[in-house]
């Protein structure tokens, strides 16, 4: 009787060890899906950076026209548009000048949390004369921006 009640707890912890086991395992494979997930946003990011939104505020800072029905950003879906202009503490990547970037949004912005998300897996663009606006979310339709020169600052709205 003595060594069945043994052989129960010996089996116990081979079962705990192995759910233990099973659950880092998915923690492991989870964690490179986002790492990868990630990265896949960070490219779609530099391009849309490189591709739309600089040469969008470049045409309108050498005073071209603005497009009436807007620009549309159309990826990376879920991250977030921010500028980090005037008196605001700015992104290593934006060396303390007035930069738009493209990054995750942070639920808790304490600690600055937020700069340093967007300095370490965002993309930042300085634009000398932009303005703060309000950040902008990028769906998975995409979004559309407006950009405008208005008393030689340039103003980017939803």
């Amino acid at each position: 009787m003595n060594k069945k009640a043994f052989l129960l707890g010996e089996e116990t912890v081979k079962i705990v060890i192995a759910v233990i086991c099973i659950v880092f395992l998915i923690a492991l494979l989870v964690s490179i899906y986002f790492s990868a997930t990630g990265n896949q946003q960070k490219v779609e990011a530099e391009k849309v950076m490189e591709n739309v939104l600089v040469p969008e505020i470049n045409k309108v800072n050498m005073g071209g026209e603005t497009n009436a029905d807007g620009i549309l950003i159309p990826n990376p879906a879920g991250w977030y548009a921010f500028s980090f202009a005037d008196g605001d503490k700015k992104p290593n990547t934006c060396s303390g000048q007035n930069c738009i970037c493209l990054c995750k949004d942070i639920w808790f912005k304490i600690f600055d949390r937020q700069i340093k998300e967007c300095s370490n897996k965002g993309v930042c663009e300085i634009v000398s004369n932009l303005k703060n606006f309000d950040k902008i979310k990028i769906g998975k339709a995409g979004t559309f921006v407006f950009v405008q020169k208005i008393n030689n600052f340039i103003y980017i709205s939803k």
